[in-house]
C-alpha cells in the first residue's frame, strides 16, 4: 500500500515525501522502499538526480531502473503465423517459450510478442529497424512478400514504393501479420 505524506509549511514552502512499500513473505518479510523528496520555496532544492526512485533490496543496495535492461512488447492473435513472419520473412532470431515469442535483436535487445485473443493492431510504429539503405531494404523485403504502406496525407506522403523522403529521416512502414506497424528507417550516426 503506498503511503503518501506531505504538508504545506508556508505560502510556497512545502515538502513532500512519498514512500511506497511492498512486503513479501517467502522466508520472513522484506521491505522494498521507493522514496522521492521534493523541497521548494525557501528550502534547498534537491538535484534532479535525487528524484530517481532508488529501491533498497534486502541487502541495502540501491536498485535503479536506469540500470535495468528494459524491453518492449506488443501483442498478436496468432503466435505461429507471427513467429513465421519475424523469423522466415524478416530473418530475425526468434525463440518461443510458453506461447510467448522473444525477438532477439542486434545489440542484445529483445522484444516480447505475446498472444492476446482480442488483439487490436497498434496505430503507431511499434518497432523501427535502422538500415543503411532504405530503398534496398524495401526492395528486399518486397521480394520476400512484405507490402509497404502507401500514405497520401497532407503531412505524410510516401512514393509508390512506400518510402517517405525529405520530411525527416527516410522511412518506410509495413505491417506484421497482426497488423502492428513496423518500419525500416534511415540509419543515423547514433543508430
Amino acid at each position: 500500500m503506498p503511503d503518501v505524506s506531505g504538508g504545506i509549511h508556508s505560502d510556497l514552502d512545502w515538502s513532500w515525501d512519498f514512500t511506497l512499500g511492498c512486503d513479501t513473505s517467502a522466508r520472513g518479510t522484506s521491505r522494498s522502499e521507493c522514496r522521492i523528496g521534493f523541497i521548494y520555496g525557501s528550502e534547498e532544492h534537491q538535484p534532479l538526480d535525487s528524484q530517481i526512485w532508488p529501491v533498497k533490496n534486502n541487502r541495502g543496495k540501491d536498485i535503479m531502473l536506469k540500470d535495468s535492461k528494459a524491453f518492449s512488447g506488443f501483442s498478436t492473435e496468432d503466435i505461429p503465423k507471427t513467429k513465421e513472419f519475424y523469423s522466415a520473412t524478416l530473418g530475425l532470431d526468434v525463440t518461443e517459450s510458453h506461447g510467448v515469442l522473444t525477438l532477439h535483436l542486434a545489440g542484445g535487445n529483445n522484444v516480447l510478442i505475446y498472444p492476446k485473443p482480442n488483439h487490436l493492431p497498434a496505430t503507431f510504429t511499434v518497432l523501427n529497424f535502422p538500415v543503411k539503405d532504405v530503398d534496398r531494404a524495401v526492395d528486399e523485403l518486397t521480394r520476400r512478400g512484405v507490402r509497404f504502406e502507401i500514405y497520401d496525407l497532407p503531412d505524410l506522403k510516401t512514393d509508390k514504393k512506400g518510402v517517405m523522403r525529405g520530411n525527416g529521416p527516410t522511412i518506410a512502414w509495413f505491417r506484421d501479420p497482426a497488423g502492428n506497424i513496423l518500419s525500416v528507417i534511415e540509419q543515423t550516426g547514433e543508430s
